[in-house]
Parts: structure tokens; sequence; C-alpha cells
């Protein structure tokens, strides 16, 4: 099973048009991905999706956090307003890398964004996120970037190992070997 593409662009660096990137810092990468810094109270880095299809879309993300009063949560909105199926979810403070998820059913046209908030008052609170993705379906996969973006490089690479007793021969059936992912 590879990886979903992303339904949204420009994830793997913050490109294109993300609301409320400019209170937000380059700070280095995650996993070859740009991180976004945010140091404020509110207004999380997020882009709006809008939905294809009727369907379950899932979101998910890498996020870390610092400071003993951060109240890091996570907030989904669909047509600008909160989802009462996908409640605000309080991540709590000073944890590290992390990849969150949440999951939403939308109809066709909805208009959905998630973000990461500081919603706590302390002054030494740090927030750092990376990787957003949208998918299809009710499960995270592994980011990626979109179709309009992805590469070969992008998908993982694996290895097959085939034996038996013949060693002068090999098969072209893949079920006939075992596969692992090369890290």
């Amino acid at each position: 099973n590879l990886p979903n593409l992303n339904l949204l662009d420009g994830t793997k660096d913050f490109s294109g048009d993300w609301e409320h990137s400019d209170v937000s810092v380059n700070d280095g990468t995650y996993q070859g991905l740009t991180v976004k810094k945010r140091t404020g109270q509110w207004v999380g880095i997020n882009k709006t999706f809008t939905a294809p299809k009727d369907g379950v879309y899932t979101f998910s993300a890498h996020v870390k956090s610092s400071g003993n009063k951060a109240d890091v949560t996570r907030f989904v909105l669909v047509n600008g307003s909160p989802v009462a199926a996908v409640p605000d979810k309080i991540m709590g403070n000073d944890f590290g890398w992390l990849r969150d998820s949440a999951s939403v059913t939308l109809k066709a046209g909805d208009k959905v964004s998630a973000r990461y908030d500081i919603a706590g008052s302390g002054s030494d609170s740090a927030l750092w996120t990376a990787g957003h993705k949208w998918e299809e379906g009710s499960t995270a996969t592994p980011w990626m970037p979109s179709a309009s973006e992805v590469t070969p490089e992008d998908y993982p690479s694996y290895i097959g190992t085939y034996t038996d007793n013949d060693s002068n021969t090999q098969s072209t059936d893949p079920g006939k070997y075992t596969w692992k992912k090369i890290e």
C-alpha cells in the first residue's frame, strides 16, 4: 500500500497561498520538510482545501511544542465553523515531534482547513509544524506531495528477496518474494 498523494499543493515548503504564513517563520527542516515556527497566540498556519466529492478525508501533520503553558490545540474548520464530529484537540505542552491526524466527513464543495494554535498564554511558548496533508479515506498515510508535484523519487523504495531450492532461477511473480521498505 503506497501512501496516498496529498490533496494540498505546496506542503513540502509551505509554498503558495497559506493563511497566516506571515506570522510564522521558517525554522529548518524535519524529515526533509520545511518547518514553520510560531511563538504567538492563535492564527496558526493553514491552507483551505475544497472537497472534490462526498466522503471521509483525513488531515495529518507533524507538530512539536515547547513551553509549559502553550496549550497547543488542533482546530478543524468546515466552511468556516468548528465541526462537532471533530472536536478541538488539546495536545498540551512541551512535546517532541509527533504525527497528528484527524478525519472528517465532507460533502463535495465543502471548504475545510486544519491548523495548530498556541491557545495558552505562556511567554516561552513555541509551536513547530511541517508536512501538512489532506487525503481521501479515514487512514493517515505518510506525507507525500500532491499529484502535480510528485516525482518517482517521492515513492518509497522496496527490495524483494526470493528464495527457493533452485539458485539458478528467479521468479517474476511478486507474490514469491518477501518485500521490505528501504529506509
